[in-house]
């Protein structure tokens, strides 16, 4: 999760979705506390995708790493 903090990224359902759908997507983060409905859904895009989703153990932890004082659900790592 540390490439988040100096990487281009996305954070949230919409915005990291779009990405993993246009092919910007290197990487997308989804925290294992957030809503059942986000987990599956950013799942089944990336596995469609074949883009890496990597778990997360809370929204707190994922906020953090995005640089937010926010929790995060989900976020994507982008191409330079």
């Amino acid at each position: 999760m540390e490439e988040l903090k100096n990487g281009p990224h996305t954070v949230g359902l919409r915005t990291t979705l779009r990405a993993v759908q246009n092919g910007k997507a290197l990487r997308v983060y989804v925290a294992e506390d957030a809503d059942v409905f986000v987990r599956r859904r950013v799942q089944e895009v990336c596995a469609a995708q074949n883009v890496e989703c990597v778990k997360v153990p809370a929204m707190k932890d994922l906020g953090s790493a995005c640089q937010l004082q926010v929790k995060a659900a989900c976020a994507a790592l982008l191409r330079d």
